[in-house]
């Protein structure tokens, strides 16, 4: 079974940005068979992910929703564009994750922002941190910025086809992960 992660690096839970994790992890949970997902949070949980600055000083909440994202298959990860990078909570968040155990994953980068002007952070903020964890990410980032939403909801079609080459992208690699992994084992 597949393990979709979304984590939330907004400090409002929900939102554009959180509108952007949902709508991409149910297009590739459509495209992967017996997919599930799974949310965190950091606008719930970032007292908790605060509660230390090591791994063992965090809280047994805070350890749980690290493991989240320890135990994912596919990484869907978010946030908003504030000073140029991704949040504050977000890059803690990831502080606590063990490198070792992320190594190979696969994830999906996305953001929003005030302007287009701030999409490049995806490829030289968020392309970076998943290097330094050797994370797979997929070529299909993405980006909304306040006119391509109703409200919370996604409005620009522009946007929608990206969700949906970058869903594509992912299950590519996940399916053939998985293709790999069958072959491995029958030939054990």
């Amino acid at each position: 079974m597949c393990l979709i992660v979304t984590v939330n690096g907004s400090p409002k839970d929900g939102g554009r940005t959180g509108a952007i994790l949902r709508e991409t992890a149910e297009a590739v949970r459509r495209r992967v068979d017996g997919a599930r997902i799974e949310e965190v949070s950091l606008a719930l949980d970032w007292k908790e992910i605060f509660s230390g600055l090591w791994r063992p000083q965090i809280s047994e909440r805070a350890e749980e929703v690290v493991c989240r994202a320890e135990q994912a298959d596919l990484l869907i990860i978010g946030s908003p564009i504030y000073r140029a990078s991704y949040t504050g909570v977000l890059k803690h968040y990831f502080d606590l994750v063990d490198r070792d155990v992320m190594s190979g994953k696969k994830a999906i980068l996305a953001a929003t922002g005030g302007s287009q002007m701030h999409w490049l952070a995806l490829e030289h903020q968020f392309r970076p941190l998943m290097g330094f964890f050797n994370i797979q990410t997929v070529p299909t980032a993405l980006y909304g910025v306040e006119g391509d939403f109703d409200g919370v909801e996604i409005r620009s079609e522009t946007l929608r086809a990206l969700i949906d080459r970058a869903a594509f992208e992912a299950a590519e690699l996940l399916n053939a992960s998985a293709a790999s992994e069958e072959a491995v084992e029958a030939a054990q």
